[in-house]
């Protein structure tokens, strides 16, 4: 069976703006939303579950809900597959799949 490929450069997601100090426990602000890490050299960027990366960071003791993105970004301990640098940036992204009924019924159901 072949390796799985890396995503292709230049991901769906839509970046949400946000300064240096956002945390990854503002997740819930922004529901359905993913963690977006790009390579801040070429481009190359791929999603994750931010409730996983924060258990992560619980089991690890290394961080929590105050823990800045730019500090988790850090963590990365791996180069980027298409360029081999390691120049990592972290963000929140909507999915290219979310719409905006579906946004709007996941805010409810985490206000209800």
């Amino acid at each position: 069976m072949p390796a799985p490929r890396p995503p292709a450069p230049g991901s769906t997601a839509r970046p949400i703006p946000a300064d240096a100090a956002t945390a990854i426990g503002d997740f819930a602000r922004y529901p359905g939303c993913r963690l977006l890490l790009a390579c801040s050299a070429c481009s190359w960027s791929r999603t994750y579950n931010p409730e996983r990366v924060l258990r992560r960071l619980h089991e690890l003791r290394t961080g929590g809900h105050a823990t800045r993105l730019t500090d988790v970004a850090r963590r990365v301990g791996w180069n980027c597959p298409a360029c081999g640098r390691a120049r990592w940036r972290m963000q929140f992204a909507w999915p290219a799949t979310l719409t905006e009924s579906e946004a709007r019924r996941l805010a409810a159901r985490a206000r209800n």
